[in-house]
């Protein structure tokens, strides 16, 4: 995976601004793997965006992970820091075409469309049943549930059970599609696994490498009177010392 250029960085981020944490994402890797299909990366399993977004903010950011997540029982903020590369090695990009056969019935993984489309649900059972619903594979293995099977979804709606089932499945196949961290607050003692959000880690880095050259270009514009394209262009080291003759 080739880093995001100093253009590239200011160009995601002013365009990622208003947009979903799901299309940022996508909007990330649209920019880093110009030779997929836009339309198509919405459609891979989210272990694969995640695997993918997390090479590229490697490439981008290097490879030291830092971070906090909050004592569920204190509400203490836990600092965390792992390596981004020995992470990346741990999850295996899934297989777009694995399913899941339980009860007679097929389902695939899910993707960022369905993640997307299960976005309005009023409460997280009818997100899983809607999210469920989607991946299930009908007949002509179109992996979406026709309208007329969507209607008669009481009469299909999976058991408790069904869903821990594929719940276990899904996670076993798709790692990266939940990728969490086992924590230990130092105040209270309490034990828990955070979920690491590689989506907004990766905006979060970006927002602050953005201000930076947003400062950058600020200044050597004012002293140089370079424009902002010729001042993206040049290497990190020589923005830097140029930095440093303005002082």
């Amino acid at each position: 995976m080739r880093p995001l250029s100093a253009a590239q960085v200011l160009a995601l981020w002013d365009a990622g601004q208003t947009r979903h944490p799901i299309d940022r994402a996508l909007l990330a890797l649209a920019l880093a793997m110009p030779e997929e299909a836009p339309d198509e990366l919405a459609d891979r399993p989210v272990g694969w965006r995640e695997v993918n977004l997390l090479a590229l903010r490697n490439a981008t950011f290097g490879s030291a992970l830092d971070g906090y997540a909050p004592c569920p029982s204190c509400g203490a903020l836990m600092e965390f820091g792992l390596d981004g590369a020995d992470l990346l090695d741990s999850l295996p990009a899934p297989d777009a075409n694995t399913r899941i056969a339980l009860d007679g019935r097929q389902w695939r993984l899910p993707s960022s469309r369905d993640q997307a489309a299960i976005l309005a649900a009023p409460d997280p059972e009818t997100a899983v049943d809607w999210l469920l619903d989607r991946c299930r594979m009908d007949g002509s293995d179109s992996g979406i549930v026709s309208t007329v099977n969507r209607k008669n979804s009481k009469k299909m709606k999976c058991t408790p059970a069904l869903i821990d089932e594929l719940e276990s499945q899904m996670e076993a196949l798709d790692p990266a599609a939940d990728i969490r961290l086992a924590m230990r607050c130092t105040d209270c003692g309490h034990a828990w696994d955070a979920v690491l959000d590689v989506g907004a880690c990766f905006w979060d880095e970006l927002g602050s490498r953005a201000h930076q050259l947003l400062e950058a270009v600020h200044r050597l514009a004012s002293a140089y009177g370079w424009r902002e394209a010729e001042i993206l262009a040049l290497s990190p080291a020589r923005r830097a010392a140029y930095l440093n003759m303005i002082g």
